[in-house]
């Protein structure tokens, strides 16, 4: 829906990292680590620009899979087929989610955007044969490392 509930917001994470915005004095170890500060909105930005090797604003697939050298190509298409591309490429947006989500896993955001991404079938579950399929992605991988 877009919206979240007030409730939602007092008790989540998120609130500590605005309110830490008020502090005068900052590490940069610390600005780095809050999702608000300019310092980590450039970090993820320059992310985003040095993986857009055509320079022409999106991303393709070939450059989203620098992001990381353990993602498999199984895993880059699906999130190409489940997250709004245009034309078969990532915007800066649809980026954004995806380094939110790789970058804090555990939240409950991220395991639904993950989910997603492994309910290959829409149904609510994976089966045997999807959990092969992405398995054996990562079995040609390592073997291809060697």
């Amino acid at each position: 829906t877009g919206k979240i509930l007030i409730k939602d917001m007092l008790t989540s994470p998120i609130l500590a990292e605005l309110y830490e915005l008020r502090q005068e004095r900052w590490t940069m170890e610390d600005a780095m680590q809050n999702w608000f500060s300019v310092q980590s909105s450039l970090r993820v930005y320059d992310q985003y620009l040095k993986l857009d090797t055509d320079h022409n604003g999106m991303l393709k697939k070939e450059e989203l899979a620098k992001y990381s050298p353990g993602l498999t190509k199984i895993f880059i298409d699906r999130v190409f087929e489940e997250y709004q591309t245009f034309e078969g490429e990532m915007d800066y947006k649809t980026f954004l989610d995806f380094v939110l989500a790789m970058e804090n896993k555990k939240t409950p955001q991220a395991i639904q955007y993950f989910w997603r991404i492994l309910d290959v079938y829409n149904k609510g579950g994976i089966d045997t044969f999807v959990i092969n399929m992405f398995f054996r992605n990562v079995i040609e991988m390592l073997e291809n490392r060697d």
